[in-house]
């Protein structure tokens, strides 16, 4: 297969990750791990070297690349605090360091959302405005400093929330890449927050294509963000598994359930791609 497939470790202890090597074994045609960069299992600074090496061992056994997924919680990109700004650059620079350590070619950030309470306020405009430029000074000064670490930034589209999310559609998502026009930042097209929106995937991925450093891949019904297998929900992926745009990138599937992902797995195997 000339996909890149890869998958999500979702695990929440260090000893669980030789399972990797087992499953690129029963699955030769996997080509990366997307480590997610969450207490326990991997935050900066709270897990040790040990782990690291040893994580990082593994994968060169069993002859895998990856990408590291950072965190999600209490972090929030485009803070309209100029102080938490600092803070939030601070941190994503370590998952950086961690990335550099472990050879992983992207990290993975997500946009932030302008909460509520901004959004119904008369200087709605202004806000939205703030949001969008400390988002991008802050991705710009990452791109910078992820180039000095030989790693990627790649900024992910949002699923939908009652607060604003800066970057969820293909038109924000451009909007943002290009304001802030770093040649180490790029995309990641997140396929099942697209279908959460209610957007042509399709679309998506042609206008995206120029931007493309990664591609999250996993399956709901249309209501939540259920990371499903990929055989598993109302997202028909055979005509994105055979679309020529994908191919270049790493395709990690984002999948919750290790069930899940062997599933997939299995399903994967038997296509015709």
């Amino acid at each position: 297969m000339s996909i890149q497939f890869g998958a999500t470790c979702f695990f929440n202890r260090s000893d669980e990750f030789s399972l990797v090597a087992e499953v690129a074994k029963s699955f030769p045609f996997m080509k990366y791990v997307e480590f997610r960069g969450e207490h326990p299992f991997l935050f900066p600074e709270v897990t040790g070297t040990t782990a690291l090496e040893k994580y990082k061992k593994i994968l060169k056994q069993a002859g895998l690349k990856s990408t590291l997924h950072t965190t999600m919680y209490d972090i929030n990109l485009a803070t309209l605090n100029p102080w938490i700004k600092e803070a939030n650059i601070a941190c994503y620079k370590k998952f950086l360091e961690v990335a550099n350590l472990l050879e992983s070619e992207v990290i993975v950030v997500h946009g932030g959302d302008l909460y509520e309470e901004f959004i119904n306020s008369s200087l709605k405009e202004k806000f939205i405005e703030t949001a969008e430029n400390n988002l991008s000074e802050s991705l710009y000064e990452l791109a910078e400093y992820g180039q000095s670490q030989g790693v990627k930034v790649a900024l992910e589209n949002s699923p939908p929330k009652k607060d604003l999310r800066i970057v969820y559609n293909v038109e924000s998502h451009i909007h943002i890449l290009e304001k802030v026009n770093h040649s180490n930042l790029g995309a990641l097209l997140d396929f099942a927050h697209a279908f959460l929106n209610n957007l042509d995937l399709i679309n998506y991925l042609e206008r995206i294509g120029p931007y493309l450093f990664e591609i999250h891949a996993h399956n709901n019904f249309g209501s939540e963000d259920e990371h499903l297998g990929l055989h598993n929900g109302a997202i028909d992926y055979i005509p994105i598994l055979n679309h020529q745009a994908i191919k270049e990138v790493p395709f990690i599937m984002e999948i919750v359930s290790y069930e899940e992902v062997m599933g997939t797995l299995s399903w994967l195997q038997n296509l015709d791609l």
